[in-house]
């Protein structure tokens, strides 16, 4: 009987323990059908809305030589004159804040003739306002003789500069203007048609706040016909520009202030090409010290593989000239297209590239024994509502761009509240401005825009570029 018990414990311990098994069975089978318990922490945040600012804008101040105003000490530089400057605001001229920029390269620079800085206030800003200013100076001084005309610009802390020479009789200043109030070291990378030029003297350049340094593009890279410089801010911002004069023997050839190119992309277009007394120049390009009156587009691209172009050439009215060529193109070599067999006329250029490229163009007029020329920069996409400042010079135009293929409705009003309604087909067309006039353009559509100034022996011009995005909000975790 004992030993019936035991065996009827032990058979009792196994029940137990097959049952308390399958027990845990079912509950760990119940555990991973239900969902399990989840813990989720949102962290901390908030956001900040960035207080608005000045808009702020440098007017690159005037023309520059070589030697101070007794015309001795050749390593000095010195301003001619002054130039005029045009700025105004959709709230009027009033609300603009105007001051001057030190200037410690020009030994001649003052107050009343420095480059300037010119602000929009940020409760203007706030309320979305818009503004421009744009600078211009006729010069007729011993070797600097002709018409210069450039928009005041926005500091970049990356920007090319497309224009100027440095071959004999050619003088190029780079100017490099800080209108902020943070200083700004800027480092510059110069090419030409064999590539890169090695320049120590181009590293690391200091641009105090709210000043202009000037710096010859000959004591940087000597005897270039086409440079293409890229201006890079390692700390703070400048609007950087290129003044060049030409001399042929004695004659004056003329001066230009160009601003910064578009940035490289695949697709660049130039507007209001100005194309004149292509019969006079020719005659003249057998001359050696002449070959530059002859129109040319200015092509690089700054990447590493090589490039397919498409150069489109339009005449801007209806039924106008259209021709093509297609252009190879080496990386970081500076090419230069000539525009021959193109008659006088006002032209619009589309670039298309398999690589990202900047570009500009150049012509020169001659009339009445006056000589001249102009840089045309790439223009950019503006929101459907711009502002325009009208430099005080020759027959102004506003040449717009519309690529949407279909007509494009703009209005134009100036400060004063003269209304004009166009209408811009595809392609490009232009539009008779008022010098000295400022304007609020509203378009139904995205253009894009450039100024021309024309005149007998006087040619100059600048795109319309978009203002820099307002500061963005933003999330800050503590």
């Amino acid at each position: 009987m004992a030993a019936d018990r035991r065996l009827l414990a032990t058979g009792a311990r196994v029940v137990t323990g097959v049952v308390v098994a399958a027990a845990a069975v079912v509950a760990a089978g119940a555990a991973l059908a239900l969902p399990l318990p989840t813990v989720t922490a949102t962290p901390a945040s908030f956001t900040v809305d960035p207080a608005p600012a000045d808009s702020v804008r440098a007017c690159t101040g005037p023309l520059v030589r070589l030697s101070d105003d007794t015309g001795q000490d050749a390593t000095a530089i010195s301003g001619v004159g002054s130039a005029t400057v045009v700025a105004s605001a959709t709230g009027g001229a009033e609300v603009l804040e105007r001051s001057a920029l030190a200037s410690p390269d020009d030994v001649i620079s003052s107050d009343g003739t420095a480059p300037a800085r010119i602000a929009l206030p940020a409760a203007e800003t706030a309320d979305g306002a818009l503004f421009g200013a744009v600078q211009s100076q006729t010069i007729a001084s011993g070797d600097l003789v002709g018409y210069a005309a450039t928009a005041c610009g926005e500091a970049d802390s990356d920007s090319w500069l497309v224009a100027g020479a440095t071959t004999v009789g050619r003088t190029s200043f780079v100017l490099l203007s800080n209108p902020g109030d943070v200083p700004a070291v800027v480092n510059l990378s110069i090419f030409g048609d064999a590539g890169a030029v090695e320049s120590p003297g181009a590293k690391n350049l200091d641009v105090p706040a709210r000043s202009t340094r000037i710096l010859s593009l000959a004591g940087l890279a000597p005897d270039l016909a086409a440079p293409v410089i890229h201006v890079e801010s390692s700390v703070g911002a400048v609007y950087a520009a290129v003044q060049q004069s030409v001399v042929r023997g004695l004659e004056a050839g003329g001066v230009e202030m160009a601003g910064p190119a578009a940035p490289p992309a695949t697709s660049q277009t130039i507007t209001g090409v100005q194309v004149a007394g292509t019969s006079t120049i020719a005659e003249r390009l057998g001359s050696p010290d002449a070959t530059d009156l002859q129109s040319v587009l200015r092509l690089f691209v700054p990447g590493t593989d090589p490039a397919s172009v498409t150069v489109r050439i339009s005449e801007e009215k209806t039924g106008g000239l259209q021709t093509e060529y297609q252009v190879g193109l080496t990386p970081q070599v500076v090419t230069e297209f000539p525009l021959q067999d193109v008659p006088d006329g006002i032209y619009t250029v589309e670039i298309e590239s398999d690589q990202p490229l900047v570009t500009g163009a150049r012509t020169s007029t001659i009339a009445n024994d006056a000589l001249d020329f102009a840089w045309y920069q790439a223009v950019r996409p503006l929101g459907p509502t711009f502002f325009v400042a009208t430099a005080d010079g020759p027959n102004p135009r506003l040449h717009i761009v519309n690529t949407t293929g279909a007509d494009v409705a703009v209005t134009l009003t100036t400060v004063g509240g003269v209304v004009q309604d166009v209408t811009i087909v595809p392609g490009a067309r232009y539009v008779p401005l008022t010098a000295g006039e400022s304007y609020t353009v509203t378009s139904s559509a995205p253009v894009s825009a450039a100024v021309t100034e024309f005149g007998p022996g006087f040619s100059s011009s600048y795109p319309i570029v978009p203002p820099n995005p307002a500061a963005a909000p933003i999330v800050v975790y503590p």
